[in-house]
């Protein structure tokens, strides 16, 4: 594996990485650690992995259910939105 495959393994790899630990401070502070950013790279990596599991043969229901998945559960994304509108 080189080239361009190696790099999108490694920005992949990292997306990942920095989406579980987003996730985890947001978790910790209760949704004030950092917002929206862990939720959107989550969705982001998501996005990215699936064609290649796709093209391998992996069969994936609803994909966009996975995409749209990481901004529901990050605490800082979507629920902290919901948690700031609310009066």
């Amino acid at each position: 594996m080189t080239g361009v495959s190696l790099l999108a393994l490694i920005l992949v790899s990292m997306g990942w990485l920095f989406f579980l630990a987003g996730l985890t401070i947001n978790y910790r502070t209760n949704g004030r650690g950092i917002p929206l950013l862990p939720g959107l790279v989550g969705s982001l990596t998501v996005f990215f992995s699936l064609p290649p599991l796709i093209q391998r043969g992996v069969d994936v229901p609803w994909p966009w259910l996975w995409i749209l998945l990481p901004l529901v559960l990050d605490p800082g994304c979507v629920p902290g939105l919901l948690r700031r509108l609310r009066p």
